[in-house]
């Protein structure tokens, strides 16, 4: 699957919620020490209230912020 985000892009959820900036995809451990990218599994970051969050959604569910507005 091809990637869709990179760092710093500004994302939602299609079901609506707050806006979350990427930090990366998701990092697989195949063995100790050896790491392999997601081309899926998008890590974003973003303000719950009160504090920062850190959660990891499929890159199907999420949509640039910019284009949800229009």
């Amino acid at each position: 699957m091809e990637k869709k985000f990179v760092l710093g892009d500004v994302v939602i959820l299609i079901t609506d919620g707050p806006q979350m900036v990427v930090e990366g995809y998701f990092l697989n451990e195949d063995t100790p020490g050896k790491f392999t990218e997601s081309d899926e599994l998008v890590n974003v970051v973003y303000f719950a209230g009160d504090s920062f969050k850190r959660d990891t959604f499929h890159q199907d569910l999420l949509l640039f912020a910019d284009e949800a507005e229009g």
